[in-house]
Order: structure tokens, then C-alpha cells, then sequence
């Protein structure tokens, strides 16, 4: 019983102090991508289908079933990459556009490795893993700003 109270004491300590934000720490100096408010759409749509994309890739590799990461990893591949209209992506920063075709080729890789008979779920987690790193970065450095 002392352990579960610990446990819970520990896990309520850690969401206080997360939490603790002092205004200095509150200002946003991330650099700001400026795009229309439909270009921001886009690109937050995206984004959202990397996301869920990423958790169906993690839980179905959990599963081991490649099968299952492939049809979810394949769309979000290159091919969706070129999708984006040219006007867009000219207005993102080197490093932005750079993170976000890694991203799109990451999953395209993640699509091959899950055709392969020998498939490792592990490879794919550890792939899923540095991809995800990307996307940590990329929210950290960058916000989207409407013109």
C-alpha cells in the first residue's frame, strides 16, 4: 500500500513541477513560419496525419502485424510529400522543409521495411523512435503564423 501511495505522490510531484512556468519561460521564441491561413491548414492537416499516422505505425508494430504499418505507412510517404504546392513550401525555412521531407521519407522507408518477409517490429519502433525526435525539434524551433 505505501508503494501505491509513493507511485501516486511521485507521479503528482512530476505534474506540478512540469507545469511550473514562469512568465520569462512563457514568452514563445520559436521562429515563426508565416503562411495563409489555408497553407496553415494544410500543413496542420499534415501534421495531424503524421501524428495519428506515428501511433497506428507504434501500436500495430506493438501487434507485429507489418501488414498493418504498411498500408498505414505507405500514404504518408513520399507521394504526399509532393502534394504540397509549391507556393508553401517555398515560404518554409531550409531546416523546416528539410525535417518535413525526412519525416515523409521516413515513413516511405518504414513502408518498405514492413513489405519484408523478415520484418522486425523493432526496426520499426527504433525508426518510429528517431522520426518522432524530428518532430519534437521541429516544435520546439518553429511556430505557423497566418499573413
Amino acid at each position: 500500500m505505501a508503494k501505491k501511495h509513493s507511485l501516486i505522490f511521485q507521479t503528482i510531484l512530476t505534474v506540478l513541477l512540469c507545469s511550473m512556468v514562469t512568465p520569462s519561460q512563457a514568452e514563445d521564441t520559436r521562429k515563426a513560419i508565416w503562411l495563409s491561413a489555408v497553407e496553415r491548414e494544410v500543413l496542420l492537416i499534415e501534421m495531424r496525419n503524421f501524428l495519428r499516422g506515428s501511433q497506428e505505425v507504434l501500436e500495430n508494430s506493438v501487434k507485429e502485424d507489418m501488414a498493418l504499418v504498411n498500408r498505414t505507412a505507405k500514404p504518408l510517404g513520399t507521394k504526399m510529400l509532393k502534394n504540397l504546392p509549391k507556393e508553401m513550401t517555398d515560404k518554409m525555412p531550409p531546416g523546416f522543409y528539410a525535417m518535413l521531407k525526412t519525416l515523409h521519407y521516413g515513413f516511405a522507408e518504414i513502408a518498405d521495411i514492413s513489405k519484408s518477409p523478415k520484418a522486425e517490429s523493432k526496426v520499426v519502433l527504433q525508426k518510429l523512435a528517431n522520426m518522432q525526435k524530428l518532430c519534437v525539434g521541429c516544435h520546439a524551433t518553429y511556430q505557423l503564423k497566418v499573413k
